[in-house]
């Protein structure tokens, strides 16, 4: 009896805990927006960067956070809050928002392309592409089962299943996705390995956006220009 209180007790504490929690974070995001509103916008960017913090952002709340950088004239901060909406919404606009800062500063990586529609497809809705591609792969096998206790060759099916089980492997080791950063210190050193004794490459202007290999303790892998470079991870916000 004790037991079965004590571990109701428990349940109802992390309960309320936890609708205190999303209470406070929707206050905070009503006082913050009242801010913007009232056009306060360093105040509310403090509220909307505390909630971002508690990774509660949402899309509405990250193009507030890059209109009021990009008001501010921090440009690189505006294009990596204008990037994670993107990644959230895969709104078209935010991809031409992010051209014309990026062609207005002369920087690299924001070009539009397919390809580049397509990973952020991929990124946004891999749980349920992953689904359909078993729940596709699961029926091409019963099919292909009852083709052969007709002594029916499968061929067809079974290379059908090949592709859908390709294409699940490829998805879920992220094949087709890679991570970007945001450079956010001006005048960032590419080197040429990870090591500060490596050769210098060249420095990188600020707001300029890569893609990310690999990332150990201290340093990124990067591709710039084509070709591979180190990088500082202090000196490369990750998306």
């Amino acid at each position: 009896m004790n037991k079965f209180f004590i571990r109701n007790l428990y349940l109802l504490v992390a309960f309320v805990l936890i609708h205190s929690s999303a209470f406070a974070q929707k206050t905070e995001l009503s006082t913050a927006d009242s801010l913007f509103m009232n056009q306060k916008y360093t105040e509310a960017y403090e509220t909307y960067e505390k909630i971002f913090n508690e990774n509660q952002a949402s899309p509405a709340m990250l193009t507030r956070m890059a209109f009021i950088q990009e008001g501010l004239g921090n440009y690189a901060n505006a294009l990596y809050y204008l990037n994670l909406y993107y990644l959230q919404s895969s709104d078209r606009d935010a991809l031409t928002k992010m051209r014309e800062i990026a062609e207005e500063h002369n920087l690299s990586g924001y070009e539009y392309s397919d390809f580049k529609f397509f990973e952020n497809f991929i990124r946004k809705y891999q749980m349920e592409i992953s689904f359909c591609l078993m729940a596709f792969s699961l029926f091409i096998l019963g099919y292909s089962f009852r083709k052969t206790k007709k002594d029916e060759r499968p061929a067809i099916s079974l290379g059908v299943q090949l592709i859908a089980l390709i294409a699940l492997l490829a998805i879920n080791n992220e094949l087709f996705i890679k991570d970007k950063g945001i450079i956010n210190q001006d005048q960032s050193i590419l080197m040429s390995g990870p090591s500060a004794g490596a050769e210098p490459i060249e420095a990188i202007g600020l707001g300029n956006k890569v893609t990310i290999l690999e990332t150990d303790e201290l340093w990124s892998k990067i591709i710039w220009n084509d070709s591979e470079a180190y990088i500082r991870n202090k000196n490369v916000r990750k998306l």
